[in-house]
């Protein structure tokens, strides 16, 4: 039973730790950190939009998939050896599983969006759909800020 109490105790604090590390890539969505800080413009033209899938978080998956399984396979049985070897399968099981749950449960339909700057380069920014509609021949700007690059409506 004390093995149960601290399996859902760490259940529960992983998932609150993934949830507290959720990151937006939708362009209306700005990071609490890019407030009041002067940010490049650049101006443009969409050429092309194409829909893509961001992959998923295996990594959070992979982690709370193997404190599970480790823990479950130590349970299993009442012999030390047994239960450390039934621990360490279970661990690599879990987290194989945990990774594949975690990135299916994670994936984000996204767009690609091919853009002519008025520079005279084209270049490809890919973004979690958001709330803005694009459209080829449409100008847009995009918001440059620490190596990212987010793209809105004009």
């Amino acid at each position: 039973m004390k093995k149960l109490n601290h399996l859902s105790t760490l259940i529960i604090s992983i998932i609150f730790l993934a949830g507290c590390s959720y990151n937006s890539l939708r362009p209306e969505v700005v990071d609490r950190s890019s407030a009041q800080k002067m940010q490049t413009v650049i101006f443009a033209t969409v050429v092309s939009i194409d829909r893509v899938v961001l992959s998923g978080d295996g990594d959070t998956g992979a982690v709370a998939g193997a404190i599970i399984g480790g823990v479950t396979g130590a349970s299993v049985t009442d012999s030390e050896t047994e239960s450390d070897i039934a621990g360490v399968l279970g661990a690599l099981v879990g987290s194989a599983v945990g990774s594949k749950i975690g990135d299916a449960a994670t994936r984000k339909p996204a767009i690609e969006l091919m853009l002519n700057l008025d520079s005279g380069k084209t270049v490809s920014i890919i973004q979690e759909e958001g709330e803005y509609s694009f459209a080829v021949g449409q100008r847009v700007k995009i918001i440059k800020n620490r190596g990212k690059s987010r793209v809105m409506p004009l």
